[in-house]
């Protein structure tokens, strides 16, 4: 694209962003850019190099293409009227991907050491250009927290796929571990009552047993927090020396901690782990 000065002047007061400039201005930018064609294909700018130079573009057609892991995907988009790569006061150096015209782009392209001159001398252009930069990082901003939110969801899909993965296998496992949990809870329940507990240890088992029979089908857990309540537990039956594995069905009961520190009050050791057993058998497919 060859043009004289005025011709080129003519061109940006057509400009969709500069075009509003006085005169002198856009003359300041004909006298200082540097009129170019770039042709369909071509590299602008690579994500590997420091963005040098201010593109005004006449026509034609700038994407930039970004990989965010799942390979190359267009970002934004610039158009004759447009205004591509480093802007006055902009801290950007490396873009974040590869700029590539489109189609045949004709462009008047000013310099990253001229810009300090643009700002002296051409100030209705340089606040024009500043909301473009204003604007340009509001929108790779919401490009970045939309590409969270879809990464986000990716993970919150998976984890229900996982959930639900094979639902009657899990039923036919839940079952078998239910037939031997109550297998464990009948010779738990010989092994408590002759063990002949007192009055008040009676009396305070009747109240572990009302808690959890207040355990609603409907009560929704999520997976963290059962995950919470298990460790708890387990680390409550650490303290209490109980070796038993019991933490996973205690934790889908109702039963709190507290529930448990009070009926520790009045059972011990052996007593209390053989209740606990009990408890925990009796109450698992409610």
């Amino acid at each position: 694209m060859s043009k004289s000065t005025k011709e080129l002047v003519d061109l940006l007061a057509l400009h969709r962003t500069v075009g509003r400039a006085p005169r002198e201005e856009l003359a300041w930018i004909a006298e200082n850019g540097s009129p170019r064609r770039f042709e369909q294909g071509e590299m602008v700018n690579s994500h590997t190099e420091v963005v040098q130079r201010l593109h005004i573009l006449f026509n034609g057609h700038f994407s930039i293409y970004v990989n965010r892991g799942s390979g190359l995907r267009k970002e934004m988009e610039w158009k004759g009227g447009d205004v591509w790569g480093a802007l006055p006061y902009s801290r950007m150096t490396n873009p974040p991907g590869d700029t590539i015209a489109e189609e045949p782009t004709d462009v008047v392209t000013i310099k990253r050491n001229q810009l300090p001159g643009l700002i002296r001398n051409c100030h209705q252009v340089t606040a024009s250009l500043v909301h473009i930069m204003l604007d340009r990082a509001r929108r790779f901003t919401s490009t970045d927290l939309r590409d969270e939110k879809m990464r986000s969801l990716g993970k919150l899909a998976a984890g229900f796929a996982h959930e639900v993965n094979n639902p009657s296998s899990a039923a036919l496992r839940d079952a078998k571990s239910l037939s031997s949990t109550l297998s464990a809870a009948d010779e738990a329940a010989r092994e408590l009552f002759a063990s002949g507990l007192t009055k008040e240890q009676l009396t305070e088992l009747d109240i572990l047993c009302e808690v959890c029979k207040r355990y609603s089908e409907h009560q929704v857990i999520s997976g963290l927090e059962l995950a919470d309540r298990e460790d708890a537990i387990e680390e409550w039956l650490d303290k209490q020396n109980i070796t038993e594995d019991l933490a996973e069905d205690l934790a889908r009961l109702s039963a709190g901690i507290e529930d448990l520190d009070r009926l520790a009050r009045t059972l011990k050791g052996e007593t209390l782990g053989l209740t606990l057993r009990w408890i925990a058998g009796a109450f698992a497919g409610r």
